[in-house]
């Protein structure tokens, strides 16, 4: 890489949909490195896959530095035991630069839910098996992942709703289309505090309470 790196813009691609955590988390990093660089860093959804699209893209760019993205928990870990084939190798083909963050999950359900624990949504997945959907943000990803985990653990069956990325599935949850979500504690804070919350946070996937949501049961 040049000594003069970065004397373009520079696209960033986000393996999601537009609108979610990994995408607000990306248009953020994007911002500060554009002052930074004293360069446009341009932010790309390509979702799809269970963020397979997006991830190749990435890993085909030319190897210059001018197309690098948000690395996911699917696309990196998991999607290549889940999927036949996947078009890149997460262990040769991308090259890690930053851990951004690491968080625990909330299970949340709409305001307009009748649950208002994690054993209301047990007992009522024991009585009609499969008739309650949980949203994840796509295949593979931590949503969809700890949503398999509950089922097991609890001896349930529910039916998994994929989406495109974070934001649409959290839309769909707000509206009550779909009935749990296991999404990230920086993602749902905005839609479980405030005067008109949107959601209900029933529990939190870590050993210990967040101080963000000392109510809220691990």
């Amino acid at each position: 890489m040049a000594a003069s790196y970065p004397n373009k813009p520079i696209t960033f691609v986000v393996p999601y949909a537009a609108g979610g955590s990994s995408d607000t988390r990306s248009r953020q990093i994007a911002t500060k490195l554009a002052v930074a660089y004293g360069q446009p860093v341009v932010v790309e959804n390509r979702p799809g896959a269970g963020g397979n699209i997006g991830t190749e893209y990435i890993a085909k760019a030319k190897a210059d530095g001018y197309v690098i993205g948000l690395g996911n928990f699917a696309p990196l870990a998991v999607n290549k035991a889940l999927f036949r084939k996947l078009n890149y190798d997460p262990a040769t083909d991308l090259v890690p630069i930053v851990m951004i963050e690491k968080g625990p999950l909330v299970i949340s359900v709409p305001q307009s839910s009748p649950f208002k624990t994690v054993k209301d949504v047990v007992a009522a997945a024991k009585a009609k098996p499969k008739t309650l959907s949980f949203a994840s943000g796509g295949i593979g990803g931590s949503h969809h992942l700890a949503g398999e985990l509950f089922q097991e653990a609890a001896g349930i069956e529910l039916t998994h709703i994929a989406y495109k990325g974070g934001a649409p599935a959290t839309n769909d949850l707000i509206a009550g289309t779909v009935n749990i979500m296991f999404e990230w504690i920086s993602a749902v804070m905005p839609y479980v505090s405030g005067s008109e919350p949107r959601l209900r946070p029933l529990a939190i996937t870590s050993t210990q309470r967040s101080p963000l949501l000392k109510d809220v049961p691990t």
